[in-house]
């Protein structure tokens, strides 16, 4: 299971976020939590939300300096040749 980890950990802690997440969706929903414990759900929700969308933003390739999987700049092609 480490292997898999290692190889895709974007996708990992997307699923563990994902269940987090449902989770306190869910207590939320149930009406089982009021008050401040109400309100913590919602700021760690939140918090997560925030790390997910970070984590995923620093291991997408951006646009604005893209580079391949070994850490190289890719830049545009000098090729001068036909384009079809």
């Amino acid at each position: 299971m480490s292997g898999w980890l290692k190889r895709h950990p974007l996708s990992s802690l997307i699923a563990y976020a994902t269940t987090v997440l449902a989770a306190l969706i869910v207590l939320q929903g149930s009406g089982l939590l009021h008050g401040s414990a109400a309100h913590w759900v919602d700021v760690v929700a939140g918090i997560l939300q925030v790390i997910l969308t970070a984590y995923a933003r620093q291991h997408v390739t951006p646009v604005a300096a893209p580079k391949d999987s070994y850490g190289r700049r890719l830049v545009p092609s000098t090729y001068a040749g036909d384009h079809r």
